[in-house]
């Protein structure tokens, strides 16, 4: 670790804060809150979108809606914060009737949607009748005990980051449904205990809502200037978590891997985590 992941500063998450929110899903699919095959018009008629795009769909990537809003970026300001303006009463005026025209012909495929995950993250909040944080707090956090994580931090406790010619490096606003994106800020140890959590739980499946390849199931997350990656072996014996600052986009997933190739055999030991 680095001299700013000292003193449990309140790290950026960034998307693997999707995997709480595919915890949620499952544990409200679970209570017969929701149903996975439910259709999302069913939540919201105005987006007229087709009954083939679900909870399932939204959960899974396979909705065929872009990675992003349209017209994200439309004014300097909105590039450096491209999330700011995305409050729910901006996100139902102005994004939801949209949706149905901004599907890009790959539902049923794979296509990673921050913007599937921020319809999604509003449909349990209007399903539960809870906002994405209360849902976050009862479903995910509080039982698996983990303790440490925010979507609203003290500014003091988040690294403040600088370029090299010392000007101060401004982070992303996540705002409304985007939060359940990518807007969880926690301590390192709670991104270790989360992944230790998560990991004792799977029983050897990959859990709702990971990523997977050949020896992990993962997940990582990139929010401009922080990094995350949890991958968690499929027996569970091994869990890499890493977090990188001040870095390009891929850093902590490059780090993850090189971690990955040097962790000893299921077996060697148990206990082992890696920053």
């Amino acid at each position: 670790m680095g001299p700013l992941h000292l003193g449990a500063p309140m790290l950026e998450w960034g998307s693997i804060s999707k995997t709480v929110t595919a915890r949620i899903t499952e544990r409200l699919a679970h209570a017969g809150i929701i149903d996975l095959s439910d259709p999302v018009s069913e939540y919201f008629p105005e987006t007229q979108l087709p009954r083939t795009v679900d909870v399932l769909a939204l959960a899974t990537h396979t909705s065929g809606l872009p990675q992003a809003p349209r017209n994200m970026v439309a004014t300097l300001g909105e590039a450096r914060d491209p999330y700011a303006k995305y409050t729910n009463e901006y996100f139902d005026a102005e994004v939801l009737p949209t949706l149905a025209e901004q599907l890009d012909g790959t539902a049923g495929s794979f296509r990673y949607s921050n913007l599937g995950y921020a319809v999604l993250t509003r449909l349990l909040e209007v399903a539960s009748g809870r906002d994405w944080w209360a849902l976050a707090m009862d479903e995910v956090f509080a039982p698996l005990g983990i303790s440490g994580v925010s979507i609203s931090p003290d500014p003091k406790r988040v690294p403040l980051l600088r370029s090299w010619t010392g000007g101060i490096l401004r982070q992303w606003t996540d705002t409304g449904p985007f939060i359940g994106a990518g807007g969880v800020h926690g301590t390192f140890d709670a991104l270790e205990q989360y992944a230790t959590a998560v990991a004792a739980q799977s029983n050897g499946a990959k859990p709702f809502g990971w990523m997977a390849d050949d020896a992990l199931w993962w997940h990582n997350g990139h929010n401009l200037h922080h990094g995350a990656f949890i991958g968690v072996s499929y027996d569970g014996s091994r869990v890499i978590t890493v977090h990188t600052l001040g870095h390009r986009s891929g850093r902590a997933d490059r780090i993850a891997a090189r971690l990955e190739r040097k962790l000893p055999l299921p077996g060697k030991d148990p206990a082992l985590r890696r920053r």
